[in-house]
């Protein structure tokens, strides 16, 4: 860390775009530690080009696509509540206030974000929460009580889920997660409601095509339900991040550990003392490491489906 500490700004800023850019266009992984050190210069040293470049960069900029925070909110203004939180607040004045929220809370002062991926969860639960009070507050006649259900649930699920890492005491739930997830097939991948079937059957629920026929017989001609099972999963192989969502939440149950492993030990070819040396406190040991490889082969070799999308 010493030596991050003592990077110019210029180069944390080229070495952090560098690696998203990679990462977005290419998806290959690389070093989080720059934009972690950008973040933390933000938050701890209160240094002003730091902040002007995280937010702009992780408010707006397009290079990245669909994970930067206006999005994210754009997709809470374009759901079922966004009229109420339309009327209450612009786009830009959710955004200042996450990043408020954001340099204000006690996460950002320890800062112990290990991954990037963890300091983004952390902003999308932000938002998820302001969002959801900010309707509460507008409008609580259209909040239906599912969506109450799904907020307490959540809430308790978030009060009660261990830290991944060291010290980080809000990640994105899994029950987000998975929901992110399904609206993008949703928005990319399904075409009808045959498809969304076959994909919550077989993809979710591992049920077999004949199981799946005996269950709609109605819905589906014989043999349908492989046709279009071949057809998903040609879709999920052209779309990568989808398909690495897909792996991470439901083949490997949003398992950090094994996810790492799945994306830097298989898609990025990392060795072992890259892995130990970066992550430490998911693998203190080749032991833990080699018995996370372990499960993650064992997990993929038991999905055919899976192996035949990544061409492994």
């Amino acid at each position: 860390m010493a030596d991050l500490r003592s990077l110019a700004l210029e180069q944390l800023i080229q070495q952090c775009n560098a690696t998203t850019i990679r990462y977005l266009r290419l998806h290959e992984a690389g070093d989080d530690c720059y934009c972690l050190e950008l973040f933390r210069r933000a938050l701890q040293e209160h240094d002003e080009r730091a902040w002007a470049y995280i937010y702009t960069t992780y408010s707006t900029e397009e290079f990245l696509g669909k994970h930067y925070v206006l999005k994210w909110v754009r997709s809470w203004l374009h759901g079922r509540h966004g009229a109420a939180i339309r009327s209450a607040f612009t786009e830009e004045e959710i955004v200042h206030e996450i990043w408020l929220r954001f340099a204000q809370s006690e996460v950002a002062r320890s800062f112990s974000f290990e991954t990037m991926s963890q300091l983004m969860s952390y902003l999308r639960r932000l938002i998820n929460n302001f969002i959801m009070d900010a309707a509460r507050r507008r409008a609580p006649q259209i909040i239906e009580s599912s969506t109450e259900q799904e907020a307490a649930g959540l809430e308790q699920k978030m009060h009660t889920m261990p830290d991944r890492a060291n010290g980080v005491e809000s990640m994105v739930s899994e029950h987000e997660a998975m929901a992110e997830m399904l609206r993008e097939i949703d928005d990319h991948l399904i075409a009808n409601e045959r498809e969304g079937l076959v994909f919550h059957g077989y993809f979710l629920e591992r049920l077999p095509p004949r199981k799946l026929y005996l269950l709609h017989p109605n819905l589906f001609a014989p043999g349908e339900v492989e046709i279009i099972r071949t057809r998903l999963v040609r879709r999920l192989r052209k779309s990568p991040f989808i398909l690495n969502r897909y792996i991470q939440l439901v083949v490997l149950a949003d398992n950090e550990r094994l996810g790492l492993v799945f994306q830097h030990a298989i898609l990025d070819n990392w060795t072992d003392e890259q892995l130990l040396q970066r992550y430490p406190a998911c693998f203190p040991d080749l032991g833990a490491l080699l018995a996370a490889k372990v499960q993650v082969v064992e997990l993929l070799h038991g999905n055919p489906t899976l192996l035949q999308m990544l061409r492994i």
